[in-house]
C-alpha cells in the first residue's frame, strides 16, 4: 500500500505543480504580449510629436498610457535634435508612486524585461526613414496576475487534492476488487481443498478466477479527470477574457497589426481596421495578396522578396531591408513595418505593422513648403536684387526644361543648373526632384522627360510660383538704394559734380554690385560643405566695388554654383585628410572679380588637392578626346559627361555641370583659364570684355584701362 501512496501523492505533488507552472507562464506570458503591444502602439503614435518636438503631444500620450491602472511608470527619451524640433534627453515621464528614473535606453533597444513584480518593455521610437529618434520605457505592475494567480493556484491545490484522493480510492477500490478479493476466494477454495470439501469438477476454482470487472474504477478516474479539465477551462476562460481585451485594443488604433507564417499565409487574428482598408479577406490569404490590394506593384515586389527573407541565405536584417516599405494608393500612403518573431535563432513567423500615414505625409510637406516659402522670403529680404535675378533665371530653365522640343544635351544642362541654383536657395524639393530625374534619364539611358515627368516638375514649380510671384511683383515697382548710394549722389550734387558724373550715379543705381554676388557665393560655400560634411572654409574676398548691370551677368551667376561645387566637392579635402596632408583645417578659397586692359576676370582659387592630370588623361582616352597637352585636358574638363567621380552625389558626378559653364562663358563672349598644381590647389578665371558686358566705360574707373593683366582691381564706381 505504501507505494501506492507515494505515487497518488507524486502524481498529485506533479500534476499541481505543472499546473500552476504553466498558468503562472500563460498569464505573464499574456501580460507581457499584452504590455509589448501598448508600447509599440504609443511608440509608433508618438513618432510625429519626438520628431517636431512637440512637448505637450508628447506628455499627453505618456498620460494616456497612466491611464492603465498596471503602468506604474513611463519615460519617453529623445536620442538626437533637427531642425523639425526633436529634442534629446528626458521628453516625458510619469510615475505612480515617487519618481524613481528607469533610465536612458540604449538607440535603437527594443526588449522586455520580466521580474518578480513587473514587466518592463523598451521600445524604440522609428521614424518613417527607418531612423531610432527616440526611446519609450514602460513598467507594467503585474500585481494583479500574482493576485488572480494565488487564486487560481488555490483552486488547482484543491481539485488535485480531491482529483489525488479520488484517484487513490479509485486504485484501493481496483486493487481490493481485482486483487483482494480473487485472492481470498482461492484462499478460502484452497482452504476447503486442504479440508477435502471441494466438489469433483472443480467449481470453486472457477469462481475463484479475477474478473473484469473495473467500470467503476474507469468511471472514477474519468471524473476525476473531467474536474481537472474543468480547472483547466476555467484558466482558459480567463486567458480568454484577456485576449478579448487585448482584441479590444487592437480594434480600437488606426493601425493594421497582423502575423504571417513563414509561407506568407495570414493569421486570422488581425486588427479590423485591415478589412476597412482592402476588404474581406479569404481564409487563405497571404500576406502579398493583402500588400497587393493596396499597391499592385509593392505586392509583386514582397511576393519576390520574401523567399530570401525565409531561405535564410542573407542576413534577416538585410533581407528585410529589401522588402517594400511604403504601399501607394491614390489618394493614400501607407507605411509597412515588419518585426520577425524567433525561436532562438530561427524565425517562427513575421509580425506587420501597417499604418496610415497620408495624414502625416500631407503635414510634413505642408511644414517642407513652410520652410521653403520661410527661406525664399529671408533670401528675398537679404538681396532683393539677386532672388529677383535668381526667380527669374530658374523659371525660364524651368520652361525649356518642360518644352516639348529640347536638345538633349541642354537639357541636362539646364536639368543640373536648376538643381544646384534651387538647392542653394532653399527649394530643397525642386532640387531633389531634378536628382531624382537625371537619375531616372541615366536609366533609361535617354536624354528626355517623360510627360509624367514633366508634369511633377510643372505642378511643384506651379505651385511655388503662386506664392512668389506676389512678392516680385511688388518688388519691381521699387529700387534699392544703399546708404553709401545715397551719400554718393548726394554729394556729387552738392559738389556741382559734372553733369556725366552725375548721370552715371544715376545709372549706377541699377547696377549690381559684384560684392552683392561674392556674398552670396560665401553662402553657397559653407552650405555645399556642411553638406557634404566639411568645414566651412575661409573665404577671400576681391571686388574692387565694381557694379554691373544685371541683365548680360545673369546667364553667369545662373552656373556660377557649379564652379563653386567643384570647388568644394573636388578640389577641398576631407578634414582628416588635410590634417595627414599638413594642410590647414578649414582650407582656403578666393573670390575675386578684377579689371585690367578692358577685360573682366572673375576667379576662384582653392588651397585644395588640385586636379589630377594623369586621371583627366586617361578618362579623356577612354573617351577618344584629345589627350596630349595641357590645354587638350583642360578643354576635357569642360566636356559634356565627362567626370572623374565615380558615383553620383547631389552635387557632382554627372558630368553636366562645368560643361553648363562652358557654354555659358562661351556664349557671353569669354574664354576660360584651369591654373591646378596636384596637392595645391586650383584657379579657374573667367575673363571677359568689359565692353560688352558694362553699360558705359564709366563704369570703369580710367585709371583701370591702364593697368595691364588680370591683376588690376576697381578702386571705385
Amino acid at each position: 500500500m505504501v507505494p501506492v501512496v507515494l505515487l497518488v501523492v507524486s502524481v498529485t505533488i506533479g500534476v499541481y505543480v505543472g499546473l500552476v507552472r504553466q498558468s503562472r507562464q500563460t498569464l505573464l506570458s499574456s501580460k507581457e504580449a499584452a504590455a509589448d503591444m501598448v508600447v509599440k502602439l504609443t511608440s509608433a503614435s508618438v513618432l510625429p510629436a519626438v520628431v517636431f518636438g512637440d512637448e505637450q503631444e508628447m506628455q499627453r500620450a505618456i498620460a494616456n498610457l497612466a491611464r492603465n491602472p498596471d503602468v506604474s511608470d513611463a519615460e519617453l527619451w529623445g536620442f538626437q535634435a533637427s531642425e523639425l524640433g526633436a529634442k534629446e534627453g528626458l521628453l516625458a515621464q510619469f510615475h505612480r508612486q515617487r519618481p524613481l528614473e528607469l533610465g536612458r535606453p540604449k538607440q535603437g533597444e527594443r526588449r522586455s524585461v520580466r521580474d518578480s513584480a513587473s514587466i518592463r518593455v523598451v521600445e524604440p521610437v522609428v521614424s518613417l526613414e527607418g531612423q531610432s529618434v527616440g526611446g519609450l520605457v514602460v513598467r507594467f505592475s503585474t500585481a494583479r496576475e500574482s493576485a488572480t494567480l494565488a487564486q487560481l493556484s488555490r483552486q488547482i491545490l484543491y481539485v488535485s487534492i480531491g482529483t489525488g484522493l479520488g484517484l487513490a480510492l479509485a486504485i484501493l477500490l481496483a486493487i481490493h476488487r481485482v486483487v483482494v478479493l480473487p485472492v481470498k476466494r482461492l484462499e478460502e477454495a484452497a482452504g476447503r481443498l486442504a479440508r477435502g470439501e471441494a466438489q469433483a469438477r472443480g467449481g470453486e476454482l472457477e469462481h475463484a478466477r479475477p474478473r473484469a470487472g473495473m467500470e467503476d474504477e474507469v468511471i472514477r478516474l474519468a471524473e476525476a479527470f473531467a474536474d481537472m479539465a474543468d480547472a483547466v477551462r476555467d484558466r482558459e476562460a480567463r486567458l480568454g477574457v484577456r485576449n478579448a481585451e487585448l482584441k479590444l485594443i487592437l480594434d480600437s488604433v488606426d493601425q493594421g497589426f497582423l502575423t504571417a507564417a513563414l509561407d506568407g499565409k495570414l493569421y486570422e487574428e488581425r486588427s479590423a481596421i485591415v478589412e476597412k482598408w482592402v476588404g474581406p479577406l479569404p481564409p487563405d490569404a497571404t500576406l502579398w495578396d493583402l500588400v497587393r490590394a493596396i499597391d499592385p506593384a509593392a505586392g509583386r515586389w514582397l511576393k519576390m522578396g520574401w523567399t530570401q527573407v525565409t531561405d535564410g541565405v542573407l542576413p534577416l536584417e538585410v533581407a528585410l531591408e529589401q522588402l517594400p516599405k511604403r504601399l501607394i494608393r491614390t489618394g493614400q500612403d501607407f507605411s509597412l513595418t515588419y518585426h520577425p518573431v524567433l525561436n532562438g535563432d530561427e524565425l517562427t513567423r513575421m509580425v506587420l505593422v501597417i499604418t496610415d500615414t497620408t495624414t502625416e505625409l500631407a503635414r510634413q510637406r505642408a511644414l517642407v513648403e513652410q520652410q521653403e516659402f520661410a527661406a525664399l522670403v529671408d533670401q528675398f529680404v537679404r538681396d532683393r536684387r539677386a532672388f529677383h535675378g535668381f526667380w527669374q533665371e530658374a523659371s525660364g530653365l524651368v520652361a525649356r526644361i518642360l518644352a516639348p522640343e529640347s536638345n538633349p544635351e541642354a537639357l541636362r544642362r539646364d536639368l543640373h543648373t536648376l538643381k544646384g541654383n534651387t538647392r542653394f536657395f532653399g527649394l530643397g524639393r525642386v532640387s531633389a526632384l531634378c536628382h531624382e530625374l537625371e537619375s531616372a534619364m541615366t536609366e533609361r539611358g535617354t536624354a528626355s522627360l517623360v510627360d509624367r515627368e514633366k508634369r511633377a516638375l510643372h505642378e511643384l514649380w506651379e505651385s511655388l510660383r503662386e506664392r512668389i510671384d506676389p512678392l516680385i511683383r511688388g518688388a519691381e515697382v521699387f529700387l534699392e538704394v544703399s546708404r553709401e548710394q545715397y551719400d554718393r549722389l548726394l554729394d556729387g550734387f552738392q559738389q556741382r559734380a559734372p553733369l556725366e558724373r552725375l548721370e552715371q550715379l544715376v545709372h549706377d543705381l541699377r547696377c549690381e554690385p559684384l560684392a552683392t554676388r561674392l556674398d552670396h557665393a560665401k553662402r553657397l560655400l559653407e552650405v555645399s560643405c556642411n553638406q557634404l560634411g566639411k568645414t566651412p572654409p575661409k573665404v577671400h574676398i576681391e571686388h574692387g566695388d565694381l557694379r554691373v548691370p544685371p541683365g548680360p551677368w545673369a546667364p553667369f551667376w545662373n552656373v556660377f554654383s557649379h564652379v563653386l561645387n567643384n570647388a568644394v566637392d573636388h578640389g577641398l579635402e576631407e578634414d582628416e585628410e588635410r590634417r595627414l596632408a599638413g594642410k590647414a583645417v578649414p582650407g582656403a578659397i578666393g573670390l575675386s572679380v578684377l579689371v585690367g586692359r578692358g577685360e573682366i576676370v572673375v576667379e576662384v582659387s582653392d588651397d585644395g588637392r588640385g586636379i589630377d592630370w594623369e586621371r583627366v588623361r586617361q578618362q579623356a582616352a577612354d573617351r577618344h578626346l584629345p589627350c596630349e597637352s595641357r590645354a587638350d585636358l583642360e578643354r576635357a574638363l569642360f566636356t559634356d559627361k565627362f567626370t572623374t567621380r565615380d558615383r553620383v552625389s547631389q552635387l557632382s558626378g554627372r558630368g553636366v555641370g562645368l560643361s553648363a559653364v562652358h557654354h555659358v562663358v562661351r556664349a557671353m563672349g569669354g574664354t576660360i583659364e584651369v591654373d591646378s598644381t596636384p596637392g595645391l590647389g586650383t584657379k579657374c578665371r573667367f575673363r571677359f570684355a568689359a565692353s560688352s558686358l558694362v553699360q558705359s566705360a564709366a563704369s570703369i574707373p580710367p585709371s583701370a584701362h591702364a593697368h595691364h593683366g588680370a591683376s588690376a582691381q576697381i578702386t571705385g564706381a
